[in-house]
C-alpha cells in the first residue's frame, strides 16, 4: 500500500500515526457526529480497515523523538479490522468511530486498547492480551462482545454500553481475567452475559446496570472471583436469572436498590457463593422470583433491611447450610413465598415480629442470641410458623437461648412446649397419658402443679372425712381418727400412717377413697416421670 492509494482522511492518519498525533474527523454537531447513526458520512469520514492493519502492523516506521500511537476519532471503519494474532506494541484509540464490521483481536498482544462511545457490530478478541486497560464506556455494540479467555493487565471499562444480543449471549467473557476493575456502571445489555470462570482482580461495579434475557439467565457468573467489591446497586435492574453459583467476592456484594425480575423461577441463584464480609439484599432490594443461598458462606451479614422478596408458592428464601456471623431478617414487609433457613448457623437472628414471613423452615437452624429479645410466647408463635411437622431441635435451640441468657423460666415454657407437640403425634391412649402428665406436672417443668393437686385433694377429702366419720375395721383397736391424716393415707402410695387399714368408708366415701388412691398413684407416677426426665435433661 503507497500514500497514492489513500483518501484523503486516511493520508492524514498516515502521516499522524508515526508521530502519535490524533486525527479528528469529527464536526464539531453532537448529532452529526453520533456513531450510532452514520448514514452521512461520507468519504471524507471513511478509513478503509486495511490502512489501520497496515499501520498496527508495521506498514511505517516511527519517526525518531515520537511514539507511535492509533488515535483516530469520528470516523467510519470500512471493512473488517483484522488483527487476529497481532503484536501490537502502539496504543490503539479509536473514539466514537463507526465499525462496520467485527473487530478481531482474537488472541492479539496489544497495549491500551481504547474504542469509547464507538458503534460496534460485533467485538472479537478471545485469548488476546492487552496489557493496560480495555475501554469500551459508551459504545453500542449490535453483535457479540466476546472476551473468553482474555486477560487485561489494566482495568475493563464498560459503563453505559449498550449490547444488544436479544435471544442470544451479547457478552461472553467466560474465563476473562482483568487484573483492576471491571466496570460496568449504567450499562444497558439485552441478551446473556457470560461470566463464568472470570478473575476480577479489583471490584465489579454494575450499579445502575439494566441487564434484560427474559426466560433465560441475565447473568451467568458461575466460580466467578471477584478481588474486591460486587456493586449492582442503586436502581440495577435484571430481568432473567442472576446466577453467582460458587463465586467469590473478596470483601462485600451490595446489591442494595436492586431489583432482579424471574417470576416463578430464580431471580438470584448463588448456591456456594463465597462473600468476605457483607451480603447486601436490603435498603430497597427487590426479588420477583427465589433468591437460593444455600451453602453460602458470608463472613459478616446476610442484610434483608427494607428488601422485598415474593415467590408466591415457592421458596423465596432459600439460606439452606448458610453460614454467617448475622442474619438481619427485618424486610420491609413480610416476604411472599418460604424461608428455608434449614441447618444454617449465625451468631445473631434480627428479626422483627410483624414481618415474620408467613412460613419458615428452621429445622437444624442454629444462633446463639435472638434480636429482639421476646418473651417465650411471642418466639413460640414463630416456631409455629414451621408447620405442623414436630421438630424437636427448633424447641431445644429456642430453650438453649434463653439458658444462655438465664432465662430458665422461658426456657421451660419452650420445653413444656415441645414435650406437648410431641404428644399430640401419638396415638389416642398414649395423648391420654401424656394428657395427665401436662394437668399435673407439665412433663416436668411445672412441678408446683402436682403440689396444688395435692393440696387441693388433702383439703377435699379433709373436709369430707371430717364431716362423717368412717366407721372403725372391726376386731381392731383403731388409732384416734384423724381426717387429714387420713387422706393423706390414701393420696400418698409409699406412706403408712396406718388410719387407711383402721377405717373402711362406706357408700360415697367408698368411692372417693377410691378416686383419692388412684389419684395418688397417677400423681406418684407423673411426678416420678417428670423428675426423672428433668435430671436427664439437666
Amino acid at each position: 500500500m503507497t500514500p497514492d492509494e489513500l483518501t484523503e482522511p486516511e493520508r492524514a492518519l498516515w502521516r499522524a500515526f508515526p508521530r502519535g498525533e490524533e486525527v479528528d474527523l469529527r464536526v464539531g454537531a453532537a448529532e452529526a457526529d453520533d456513531p450510532s447513526d452514520d448514514t452521512g458520512w461520507g468519504a471524507e469520514r471513511t478509513v478503509r480497515a486495511e490502512v489501520i492493519t497496515a499501520l498496527l502492523t508495521g506498514a511505517v516506521q516511527p519517526e525518531p523523538g515520537h511514539v507511535p500511537g492509533m488515535y483516530l476519532t469520528g470516523a467510519r471503519v470500512a471493512g473488517r479490522l483484522r488483527l487476529a494474532h497481532a503484536e501490537i506494541i502502539w496504543p490503539v484509540r479509536m473514539r466514537s468511530c463507526s465499525f462496520a464490521e467485527p473487530v478481531e483481536l482474537d488472541g492479539a498482544r496489544t497495549r491500551q486498547v481504547d474504542l469509547a462511545g464507538s458503534r460496534l457490530t460485533g467485538l472479537e478478541a478471545a485469548l488476546a492480551a492487552i496489557d493496560g486497560d480495555l475501554e469500551l464506556a459508551g459504545c453500542r455494540c449490535t453483535g457479540r462482545l466476546r472476551l473468553t479467555g482474555a486477560h487485561v493487565a489494566g482495568a475493563l471499562r464498560l459503563q453505559r454500553i449498550r449490547l444488544e444480543h436479544t435471544g442470544g449471549t451479547a457478552l461472553l467473557a467466560n474465563r476473562l481475567t482483568v487484573d483492576d476493575d471491571l466496570l460496568c456502571q449504567e450499562a444497558v445489555v439485552a441478551g446473556e452475559v457470560q461470566l463464568a470462570g472470570a478473575q476480577i482482580g479489583g471490584m465489579l461495579g454494575l450499579d445502575e446496570a439494566r441487564l434484560e434475557n427474559p426466560g433465560g439467565r441475565a447473568l451467568n457468573a458461575f466460580n466467578l472471583t471477584v478481588g474486591a467489591h460486587l456493586w449492582a446497586r442503586r436502581g440495577f435492574a435484571a430481568v432473567g436469572e442472576i446466577a453467582l453459583g460458587d463465586a467469590g467476592v473478596g470483601r462485600d456484594l451490595d446489591l442494595s436498590g436492586a431489583h432482579l425480575r424471574n417470576p416463578g423461577a430464580n431471580a438470584l441463584f448463588a448456591h456456594g457463593l463465597t462473600v468476605g464480609t457483607l451480603l447486601n439484599l436490603g435498603h430497597g432490594f427487590r426479588a420477583d422470583g427465589a433468591v437460593r443461598l444455600r451453602r453460602a458462606q458470608i463472613g459478616g451479614s446476610l442484610y434483608l433491611r427494607d428488601g422485598r422478596l415474593a415467590n408466591p408458592g415457592g421458596d423465596a428464601l432459600d439460606c439452606r447450610h448458610v453460614q454467617g456471623r448475622e442474619l438481619v431478617m427485618r424486610t420491609a414487609e413480610p416476604i411472599e413465598g418460604v424461608v428455608d433457613l434449614r441447618h444454617a448457623r449465625f451468631e445473631v437472628v434480627r428479626d422483627d415480629p410483624d414481618t415474620w414471613p408467613a412460613e419458615l423452615r428452621l429445622d437444624g437452624l442454629g444462633y446463639d442470641a435472638l434480636d429482639p429479645r421476646l418473651a417465650a410466647g411471642r418466639r413460640l408463635m414463630w416456631l409455629r410458623r414451621t408447620g405442623g411437622a414436630y421438630l424437636p431441635q427448633v424447641y431445644e435451640q429456642l430453650a438453649g437461648t434463653y439458658r444462655r441468657l438465664g432465662d430458665e423460666t422461658d426456657a421451660r415454657t419452650v420445653l413444656l412446649a415441645k414435650q406437648r407437640h410431641r404428644w399430640r403425634t401419638l396415638t389416642w391412649y398414649a395423648r391420654i397419658w401424656g394428657r395427665l402428665q401436662d394437668l399435673t406436672v407439665g412433663y416436668g417443668y411445672r412441678p408446683m402443679r402436682a403440689g396444688g393437686w395435692l393440696v387441693a385433694l388433702t383439703v377435699l377429702g379433709t373436709i369430707v372425712f371430717g364431716v362423717d366419720h368412717p366407721p372403725a375395721v372391726r376386731g381392731g383397736d383403731p388409732p384416734a381418727f384423724n381426717p387429714l391424716i387420713y387422706t393423706l393415707d390414701l393420696l400418698l402410695p409409699i406412706v403408712d400412717f396406718g388410719q387407711e387399714r383402721a377405717y373402711q368408708p362406706e357408700h360415697a366415701q367408698r368411692w372417693l377413697a377410691y378416686a383419692l388412691i388412684a389419684v395418688g398413684w397417677l400423681l406418684a407416677t407423673t411426678i416420678a416421670a417428670g423428675i426423672t426426665r428433668a435430671l436427664r435433661r439437666e
